[in-house]
C-alpha cells in the first residue's frame, strides 16, 4: 500500500489497477481521489478516513425530481441518518421506469414529475451513480406539487389535487404528506 496521502482531484493511477468506487471517480481510463486517503493497490480503490458510513443497497434515501424521461427519472439525493451520522453517498440517483412501481409503469411522468419529494430504496452504487427503486408501499411520492400552478397536491378519494382542482396521478408513498420530520 501506498504511503502517499491522496487529496480530491488527485490522480490515483489506470483503470487497469483502480476501480471507480465512492472515493474514487474515472475520467476516461484514469482514476481519480474524490476523498483524503491512501491508494491501496491490493484492494483496487483508495482507502478513506472517513468516520460516515457509506451508503449501500437497501439503503433508504430521500431525493427531489429534477430530471425527468420517459425512461427515466434523476433526482437529488439525501440519505437517511444511519446511528447518527449521514452516510456517505453520490449526489444524484436514477429511477428506471420499470422501477417506478410494483406494477407496469408506462412513462414516468405516470409516477413522479419535477419538484416531487420522494422516498426511495437503493438497488446498487456503481461508481458515483446510485440506482434506486420505488416499487414497495412505502416508498414513493412522499410530497407532490401540481404541475400547473405548483401548489402542493393533498390526496382525495379521486387522486391528488391541488387547491385549484387540477388533478394529476402519482406513485405516492403509503404515508403520503404524513411522513413526519425527515432527517438529513
Amino acid at each position: 500500500m501506498s504511503d502517499k496521502i491522496l487529496i480530491p482531484g488527485e490522480y490515483v493511477g489506470p483503470g487497469e489497477v483502480y476501480a471507480e468506487g465512492t472515493t474514487t471517480y474515472a475520467d476516461g481510463d484514469e482514476i481519480y481521489s474524490s476523498a483524503v486517503g491512501k491508494a491501496d493497490e491490493a484492494e483496487s480503490t483508495v482507502k478513506a478516513r472517513v468516520s460516515k458510513p457509506e451508503l449501500k443497497a437497501g439503503d433508504i434515501v430521500y431525493g427531489t425530481v429534477f430530471i425527468l424521461m420517459d425512461s427515466f427519472a434523476i433526482l437529488n439525493i439525501y440519505p437517511e441518518e444511519k446511528d447518527g451520522k449521514i452516510p456517505a453517498a453520490p449526489d444524484e440517483g436514477k429511477i428506471p421506469v420499470r422501477a417506478m412501481s410494483e406494477g407496469f409503469t408506462p412513462s414516468t411522468r405516470d409516477a413522479v414529475r419535477i419538484g416531487d419529494i420522494i422516498r426511495a430504496k437503493v438497488v446498487r452504487i456503481e461508481g458515483n451513480k446510485a440506482e434506486l427503486t420505488m416499487a414497495a408501499p412505502e416508498l414513493g411520492v412522499i410530497k407532490a406539487f401540481c404541475s400547473v400552478c405548483r401548489a402542493p397536491l393533498e390526496k382525495t378519494a379521486k387522486g391528488l389535487v391541488c387547491p385549484e382542482g387540477h388533478m394529476e396521478r402519482r406513485k405516492t408513498a403509503n404515508d403520503y404528506r404524513h411522513y413526519g420530520k425527515i432527517r438529513f
